[in-house]
């Protein structure tokens, strides 16, 4: 009877493995790149024609589509604008500054870019033409400069002043806060939907109780906040996801899935609004982290403002309720309180009292619209707010600009 004998397996030698290996990665990557073309022939993830007036942009997120001209249109509006080669709701400036200019630089969101009304009924425009009409004597030509997008958050507003707002030489930078978002618009995962993919806002990350003053490149799934600070390893691999993000199809294609499995990061789940939970007392984490980044990038462009020999200011401007609620008679307010219990615990004025008191401590000069607002409202009542969208009429745009070009003079912040 024969026996049969078992050989054992020759032990493999380092250089095959390696070959295995090789061949197994090159494998994975023939996989995936099959994958990145072939969803190239599914449909896009969002409505294509949402957001056709935005542009993605690698360190900004997103900015007004250059040299867009065409109708915006909403259920409350319908206007043709022209956004000039900058992707601004403006005119065109040249980088050169004529000699007797005094340029203002006006940093904002969707209330300074203003697709509502004509370029020339925005309130930076009018402000321009305020400042000089009211300043003939004067040896100087005022230009106002408008470096405002729609859902910008003052950590976009950082980096735009970084990249292309101081270029322009600003002698003074105005920056119009809006507390209706800008604040969760400084959290990661702000982003609009354009040409049927999302375009991400950067993001900053407070350390050791201070601003990282570097942004980070957001990328879905994996962005969040720490409450330390993340190592350079760590910061290189989140702006190496968020560049692939910004370049596979892939990635994007897979983001809807991502995110509803991991919800940005926001505060007000349990309000009304997020801008509501501004104003009701609220210690959530988020609404903390978010004031932290917010003050942090404020102070960071003062700073980089201040460095580059211009002026730094703001302003703060309110939600259309907050207004329409203080021009209301007091029997009114009475009135809406006794219908609606929930606000009762609500204060008015508690978000613009937490950025007055932070402005006084940082030595920002400031001013708060909402006052002025007010009254102009309860004298003439003609609406300041277009009811239902939120955003300034004609009407708002004009008081806008005549208090900052009264405040500016007064102070002079004005040459």
């Amino acid at each position: 009877m024969t026996q049969q004998i078992a050989l054992a397996p020759k032990n493999l030698s380092s250089k095959q493995v390696l070959v295995g290996l090789f061949l197994a990665l090159v494998s994975l990557c023939v996989s995936i790149l099959l994958l990145e073309l072939g969803v190239r022939f599914l449909p896009p993830p969002y409505d294509p024609a949402i957001g056709e007036f935005y542009a993605c942009h690698n360190t900004l997120g997103w900015t007004g589509a250059p040299n867009f001209s065409g109708v915006i249109e909403d259920p409350s509006f319908r206007q043709e604008v022209n956004f000039n080669s900058q992707g601004m709701h403006d005119t065109e400036h040249t980088l050169e500054k004529a000699p007797g200019t005094f340029r203002i630089l006006m940093l904002g969101d969707s209330f300074v870019q203003a697709v509502q009304v004509n370029e020339t009924e925005t309130a930076h425009q009018i402000l321009e033409d305020t400042l000089n009409k009211s300043e003939q004597e004067s040896q100087f030509q005022f230009e106002v400069i408008s470096g405002g997008v729609i859902n910008w958050g003052t950590n976009q507003q950082l980096v735009y002043y970084r990249e292309e707002g101081r270029l322009f030489q600003p002698d003074l930078v105005l920056l119009a806060f809006y507390l209706g978002n800008d604040l969760l618009d400084n959290l990661p995962g702000n982003a609009v939907t354009t040409h049927s993919f999302n375009c991400y806002a950067p993001y900053f990350m407070i350390c050791n109780g201070q601003l990282n003053p570097v942004p980070l490149t957001y990328a879905p799934g994996i962005s969040r906040l720490q409450n330390n600070c993340p190592l350079p390893v760590l910061q290189t691999a989140i702006n190496a996801m968020g560049w692939l993000y910004q370049h596979s199809r892939l990635y994007r294609q897979l983001e809807p899935l991502i995110i509803a499995n991991q919800p940005r990061q926001q505060f007000g789940r349990d309000f009304p609004s997020a801008f509501s939970a501004l104003y009701f007392p609220n210690s959530e984490a988020e609404l903390e982290q978010a004031w932290q980044i917010t003050e942090g990038t404020l102070a960071q462009l003062q700073t980089e403002v201040e460095a580059d020999g211009a002026k730094f200011a703001v302003a703060i401007i309110s939600p259309d309720i907050v207004i329409r609620l203080g021009g209301l008679s007091p029997t009114e307010q009475e009135i809406f309180l006794r219908d609606n219990p929930a606000f009762a615990q609500a204060q008015a004025n508690r978000p613009n009292q937490h950025l007055a008191q932070f402005f006084n401590n940082q030595h920002i000069p400031f001013i708060d619209l909402t006052g002025p607002m007010i009254e102009h409202l309860a004298a003439n009542q003609v609406p300041l707010y277009i009811l239902g969208e939120g955003h300034w009429t004609v009407e708002g745009n004009r008081t806008a600009a005549d208090i900052l070009a009264d405040w500016l003079v007064r102070n002079k912040y004005t040459p």
